[in-house]
């Protein structure tokens, strides 16, 4: 996220100075006059108009984490009630932000042992290990927690860097076909930024001329 976040900041800093730059005469768009310009123009855009990664590499500390609040909440039904350890669910080792490795950790395994794996667990109980289950059903509502926390994270991430991205976007004075995901990720940026930092950043940027609506 982080790196996104900076890369954009480098773009948009890059056209307002070669905006502001001196000249007798009004100069072309920095995306008619460079390559690179016109290629990161293009990649912003991109990703923009697709759906948000599935997670950001800052966030791996965190799955991992919650990998062994999982870990303990399901090991709690072998220990403190006595359910045998074959019949305890294992958690794959390898964490997997994008959930797409077969056998990883993601999110998804994250969900299915707090609900899934930790439901067929207490009905094999019956109404046995009340107290037991008593402790463990608090350990659940701390992981639930940590998944809702983990979420809420991601959601923030997407945020600035789609504000970010709209902000590098529009400097560079491109004219995108559908305005959606600029407007999206200029509202995403009231979200994320002060008003100050608003009109330095968006007043300053040049506006396309024309946009179709979408």
């Amino acid at each position: 996220m982080l790196q996104k976040v900076l890369a954009a900041i480098v773009i948009e800093e890059w056209a307002k100075h070669y905006g502001a730059e001196p000249s007798t005469s009004k100069p072309p768009p920095l995306i008619e006059v460079s390559t690179l310009a016109r290629e990161m123009s293009d990649r912003t855009l991109a990703w923009l108009q697709s759906e948000p990664p599935a997670a950001y590499h800052e966030m791996a500390f965190t799955l991992a984490r919650i990998h062994g609040e999982c870990t303990n909440l399901l090991h709690s039904f072998a220990f403190d009630c006595k359910v045998p350890w074959i019949e305890i669910p294992t958690l794959g080792t390898e964490i997997d932000l994008t959930g797409s490795k077969e056998g990883g950790f993601s999110l998804a395994s994250a969900e299915a042992a707090v609900e899934r794996d930790y439901a067929k667990l207490r009905d094999r109980l019956g109404k046995a290990k009340k107290r037991e289950l008593g402790v463990i059903a608090e350990k659940r509502k701390t992981v639930i927690s940590s998944i809702e926390r983990y979420k809420e994270v991601k959601t923030q991430h997407d945020i600035r860097v789609c504000a970010a991205f709209a902000a590098a976007y529009v400097a560079l004075k491109n004219t995108p076909d559908k305005v959606s995901p600029i407007v999206k990720g200029v509202m995403n940026g009231i979200k994320v930024r002060t008003v100050s930092q608003l009109i330095a950043s968006f007043s300053n940027s040049p506006r396309p001329s024309r946009m179709r609506r979408t």
